[in-house]
């Protein structure tokens, strides 16, 4: 009975101490059976006062920091961030990085992991590149985060229970990025604006070139963000939106297949049906036959 209430208490005291945010210690599990599991904790705790880190390689592992007391200062490349209290950073694997305090009293929180196959779900989920929120609404975060901690130090036991966690953590960073991305990532921005350019125009023959140069960026360059944002190259993600529009008209209308090849932009029926079957695994006709159903 003792021992059953003595637990909880133990709990609420690192609970609240935490939210006070006067811990000033380090949890470093030793990943074990969790480094198969699709996200894993390698670090978390806080830095009072944080140390000047340059990374000329960047991280090993995704990392999420908040300045909890004070101001510090992130660069990457020619880029530079004020990190105020409550500000909120990302960073992707790989990334050469430099932080460093601009006073004495930049404390912050911090946490580090890693998962098979998760730069594809980071990305997807719109974590690219670097990424700074000011001002943010944390309180979200910082309960998952106080939650991580009290269950780190017996990783052994809770390493499945940190898991869904960090997926709670990213979750909660998403939230915090939201309407911050696109000033603080000129990538996301351009991306976005070629997506939402796309669905308005994808009847219309749209070239690589012609998405480069309303973005005001090289093909090369527009290629490469775009890919990094939606996990596929701009000429795929063009071909899907026309299948897409291709089977909503098979089924909902009388269209014949090569009146929705022209409409949708299409030099005629035979290529149309070529690229439609290299997505949906059959031909037009047949999709319409079975009814949408490409069994």
């Amino acid at each position: 009975m003792l021992v059953a209430s003595y637990l909880p208490l133990c709990y609420n005291l690192i609970r609240i101490n935490w939210e006070r945010e006067k811990m000033l210690s380090a949890i470093y599990p030793v990943p074990a059976s969790e480094v198969r599991l699709p996200f894993y904790l390698l670090g978390i705790g806080r830095t009072s006062p944080e140390f000047h880190v340059k990374r000329d390689k960047g991280l090993t592992s995704h990392q999420f920091l908040y300045t909890a007391k004070g101001c510090g200062v992130l660069e990457v490349g020619n880029r530079k961030y004020k990190l105020e209290k409550n500000s909120f950073m990302y960073l992707p694997p790989e990334l050469p990085h430099e932080y460093y305090p601009e006073n004495d009293e930049w404390n912050t929180c911090w946490m580090v992991f890693r998962g098979d196959f998760l730069k594809g779900i980071m990305n997807t989920m719109g974590f690219s590149g670097e990424m700074v929120a000011t001002n943010a609404d944390l309180n979200a975060f910082k309960k998952i985060f106080g939650r991580i901690y009290s269950l780190a130090a017996d990783n052994l036991h809770n390493g499945e229970k940190c898991s869904l966690l960090i997926y709670n953590a990213v979750l909660a960073a998403k939230e915090i990025f939201g309407g911050k991305q696109e000033e603080n990532n000129t990538g996301n921005l351009i991306a976005d604006n070629a997506v939402r350019y796309i669905n308005e125009h994808y009847s219309d023959d749209i070239t690589l070139s012609e998405l480069a140069c309303l973005s005001g960026v090289s093909p090369q360059y527009f290629d490469r963000i775009f890919r990094e944002r939606l996990n596929m190259r701009p000429m795929e993600y063009i071909a899907r939106v026309k299948i897409s529009k291709a089977k909503s008209m098979l089924l909902d209308s009388d269209i014949s297949v090569t009146q929705l090849s022209k409409s949708l932009g299409y030099t005629g029926p035979t290529y149309f049906g070529i690229v439609f079957k290299k997505y949906e695994g059959i031909s037009p006709s047949e999709f319409r036959k079975n009814g949408g159903s490409v069994i």
